[in-house]
Formats: structure tokens, C-alpha cells, sequence
């Protein structure tokens, strides 16, 4: 009776003890998180193309659309493709400093390092979300003018 006691109590005891959330899990986060926010990179890209072809065409969209201020309309263009580029660019540089691996990390530092770089992409999901519904809502509006 005393060895299945032991048995069954010292496994408990054990994972009583582990020092918080494994590694892995937390990499596993960020990663996904990672995953989603290029999915909205990707369509950050295809508003930036948009703005760069509606940019082109302003003289002609002012035909097709006489009530249009070609001046406004391209100033706003400059100023979300630039909103465009930085977070294109806060990702890209996250993308170059971001370490998945552990190196001599012990299971605590690696967590932590992990769940540091969750709200990171998480700050850069946010610039995404934003900067990518403000152009298509622009994009919109243009179509509808």
C-alpha cells in the first residue's frame, strides 16, 4: 500500500513543483500570433498596391469622379502607404530579432523572453489592424464617390 501511495503522491508532488509554464508553450503563442499577423501583412501589402495604382490614376479618377480633390485624396494616399511601410517595417525588424531558439536560457528566461515578444507582435497587430482598416475604409469611400 505504501509504494502505490508513492506511486501516485510523487508524480503530484513533482509537478507541483515545476517552475511555471514550459517553454515551448509560450514560443508557441508568440508564434501563432506571429502566423496571424502576417496574414494581415499580407493584406497591408495589397492596400499599399492599391494606393500606389490609385495614386497613378488620379488625373483620370477625377474624370471618371469631377467632385473628387485629387489634392486631399493624394495626401491621404502618402499618408497611409507611409502607415503601410512602418508597420511593414516594425514587422520585418521584429522578424530579424526575434530568436526562437533557447541558447543557454533556462526554462524561466525563456519564458519570459517568449511572452516579451507576444506583446510585441501583439503592438504590431494592433498597428495592422488599424492602418489596414483606415484603408480600406478610405479605399471605399473612393469607390463609392
Amino acid at each position: 500500500m505504501k509504494k502505490y501511495a508513492i506511486a501516485v503522491i510523487l508524480p503530484l508532488v513533482m509537478q507541483a513543483c515545476s517552475s511555471g509554464p514550459d517553454y515551448k508553450e509560450a514560443r508557441a503563442k508568440a508564434l501563432e500570433l506571429h502566423d496571424k499577423v502576417m496574414i494581415d501583412s499580407e493584406k497591408a501589402i495589397r492596400n499599399r498596391m492599391k494606393l500606389d495604382t490609385l495614386s497613378s490614376k488620379l488625373d483620370s479618377l477625377k474624370q471618371v469622379k469631377p467632385g473628387l480633390d485629387t489634392g486631399a485624396a493624394s495626401q491621404r494616399i502618402t499618408v497611409l502607404r507611409a502607415r503601410l511601410d512602418s508597420a511593414d517595417e516594425q514587422m520585418n525588424s521584429w522578424m530579424r530579432a526575434f530568436d526562437a531558439e533557447l541558447g543557454d536560457k533556462s526554462n524561466d528566461e525563456a519564458v519570459a523572453y517568449f511572452k516579451e515578444e507576444e506583446e510585441k507582435i501583439k503592438r504590431l497587430d494592433s498597428a495592422y489592424a488599424g492602418v489596414i482598416k483606415e484603408s480600406d475604409a478610405f479605399l471605399s469611400d473612393l469607390k463609392q464617390k
